[in-house]
């Protein structure tokens, strides 16, 4: 009888303690939900990083292309630049000379008068 009862409540213990199939997966089914939310959160995060990647690199060959623009564009301002100064010295070296033969006509016309 002892060993029956030994027998038993050894039984009743293993049976007890064992998990059933549907016990097992009412425990891992939260568990993989938050897990497949978790894993497409990640999907999503590794996405924008992706995107945040190529709008970095489009950025990036747009600066260089500014940069460019800007640098021709300083280019032709300092030879605009370089023009005007060559342009003015010319219009002083003309108004110096006009002025010059206009002294020489006064002083002409001076002694033509005088005659």
């Amino acid at each position: 009888m002892k060993k029956f009862l030994v027998i038993a409540g050894a039984t009743f213990i293993f049976l007890s303690g064992c998990a059933t199939k549907e016990y097992v997966k009412e425990q891992i089914d939260p568990i993989n939900n938050r897990l497949d939310r978790i894993e497409k959160q990640l999907e999503n995060m590794n996405n924008n990083m992706n995107n945040m990647n190529r709008d970095i690199t489009n950025i990036k060959a747009d600066l260089s292309n500014t940069k460019a623009t800007a640098q021709e564009a300083l280019r032709k301002s300092d030879n605009a630049v370089k023009e005007a100064n060559a342009a003015k010295m010319s219009a002083e070296d003309a108004a110096r000379k006009a002025q010059a033969a206009a002294e020489a006509s006064k002083k002409a016309f001076e002694l033509h008068q005088k005659k």
